[in-house]
Order: C-alpha cells, then structure tokens, then sequence
C-alpha cells in the first residue's frame, strides 16, 4: 500500500521526469500533459492516503473522495484545487485518448477538435498542476522544488513551482 510519502515521492520522480523529457524534446505535447496528470495523480492520492488512510482508488472513487461539493466525501479539497484536478484530468484524456469531454456532461463531444495537443494544452496542463501542488503543499507542509520546463505559452508567467525557460 503506497503511503504519502510514497506518493509525494513519485510525484517529484514525475516532476523530474518531465524537465528532462522537456529539455529534450520540443514538442509531445500530449505526453508531457499526461506527465503534468499523473504527477496530480499521486498527489491527490498523496493527500487521500493523509486524510481518509484510503489507496489504489479508481479514478472515479478518487473523485468522490475529494468532491468539496459532496458532503460524504472524506478527503475535500477546496474548489478551486478540485476543478484545476478536474479540468487536469479532461486534457489529460483528450490528450489520450483523443476525445473531448465536456466536464460537466461527461460524454465525449466533437472528436475532430480533440484530435491533437498543442503547447497552449501543456501551459494548461502546468497552470492546474501549478494549483494542485500548492494546495498539498500548504494543506501538507510539503515542499517541492521547482521544474524547470520550456513551453512558449507559459513564457511571461510567473509560477512558484515551474521557472520557465525560453
């Protein structure tokens, strides 16, 4: 059973992986938007396994687990964080599996439109995972260091865990 150290300790395996994938490639799109996903991944469940002592969740019992919308829900995250996991999670399969959900219908919509990630995506991608890290971080005491990565969308933003390179 992962413990939360476990999972916070994949999740900057992750992180590290993305900056190296980053700093060799240029484009990928879609794989460095699944890296961004599955770094939240272990963060959310990081932060269930701290609260609730649950693990090894499907994603859709992970979303009852941290629903702040759901009173029986043992592990809230607040909203903002809820929705950036949410929205994370819909790139993240479009980015997939090639199809486009609309989050709150949950059916997939316009298949031609979905059918490739671009870098205005992974700026995405980062800014809800930008959200996700720092709310386990505060709500955790955790610490993570910043990646760095290159994405021409994210140039001129500032971000507390990502320092982005031209």
């Amino acid at each position: 059973m992962g413990q939360f150290e476990d999972h916070i300790k994949q999740s900057k395996s992750n992180l590290q992986f993305l900056s190296l994938v980053d700093q060799n490639i240029d484009n990928y799109w879609d794989w460095k938007v699944t890296v961004c996903f599955y770094t939240a991944v272990h963060l959310i469940n990081a932060h269930i396994v701290k609260r609730s002592k649950a693990n090894y969740l499907s994603h859709n019992k992970v979303d009852e687990f941290i629903n702040p919308f759901s009173q029986f829900s043992p592990s809230k995250l607040d909203n903002p964080t809820y929705l950036a996991y949410q929205k994370l999670s819909n790139l993240s399969r479009r980015s997939r599996y090639l199809v486009h959900e609309d989050i709150n219908k949950k059916t997939p919509t316009d298949i031609v439109d979905a059918q490739a990630t671009y870098s205005k995506h992974y700026s995405r991608a980062v800014k809800y995972l930008e959200i996700i890290i720092d709310y386990v971080c505060a709500e955790h005491k955790q610490s993570i260091s910043a990646t760095n990565i290159k994405c021409i969308d994210l140039n001129n933003t500032k971000l507390k865990y990502f320092n982005i390179r031209s």
